[in-house]
């Protein structure tokens, strides 16, 4: 008869060798090694002009591309071309600012 487990043995047998194996599990996970960050597009765009960046006002249609661009200081410009082209074309354009890199 001493070759019989008990119930309460086996349950902890198994308890014992469930837990070997999360212990296992977490040990492969910690050596896994990191993933590389990439560089976002913006940094890259920055990196090559030397990171100095311009405001400029941008006519934009509908869909967002952008058609003209003035200076900062040429708001006024920038509205009026918007309102122009929203009449001529009949489709809406607005005005936005956008950050380009220097030349």
């Amino acid at each position: 008869m001493a070759g019989h487990m008990s119930n309460r043995d086996r349950i902890a047998k198994i308890a014992a060798e469930k837990a070997a194996e999360r212990k296992e599990k977490v040990e492969k996970k910690k050596k896994a090694p990191a993933r590389k960050k990439r560089a976002t597009k913006k940094k890259a765009v920055a990196a090559a002009s030397g990171g100095r960046m311009k405001v400029v006002w941008a006519i934009c249609d509908q869909t967002g591309n952008q058609v003209k661009a003035f200076d900062y200081p040429k708001r006024k410009e920038a509205d009026a071309e918007a309102a122009r082209l929203s009449e001529s074309k009949g489709k809406p354009h607005f005005v936005r600012s956008e950050k380009v890199p220097m030349e």
